[in-house]
């Protein structure tokens, strides 16, 4: 998981708000199609690495992270700008739908900058 960073809880807020890239969080437990999914995540990140930060919670505080963001299903993709949650994908998911929803939030990144 070269591309993909784990997630703590005790630095997480500070890390992501601290972040200039957008951040992808992956909320998902190990279970059966954990690895296929995050074989997608993590050629997706490789795709917009200069783009994206990718994370993932630590198998063992996945249920904080859960509590904290409010996440009741899994798999959850959250995508955050400085801390703040501005998309969420719920299930699981393949590389084009991933594509799109990471391209969507690109967008609308690129739209505020360039302040329309």
């Amino acid at each position: 998981m070269s591309w993909i960073h784990l997630a703590q809880p005790q630095s997480f807020r500070e890390e992501v708000a601290a972040e200039k890239k957008l951040v992808l969080l992956l909320c998902m437990p190990h279970d059966d199609a954990f690895q296929e999914q995050i074989r997608t995540v993590e050629e997706l990140a490789g795709i917009y690495a200069d783009e994206l930060k990718v994370m993932l919670p630590e198998e063992s505080s996945l249920e904080a992270f859960k509590k904290d963001l409010a996440v009741v299903g899994t798999p959850t993709i959250l995508i955050l700008k400085q801390g703040r949650e501005i998309f969420r994908l719920l299930g699981l998911t393949d590389l084009k739908v991933l594509q799109r929803f990471v391209e969507k939030a690109l967008e609308m990144e690129t739209d505020e900058h360039n302040g329309k």
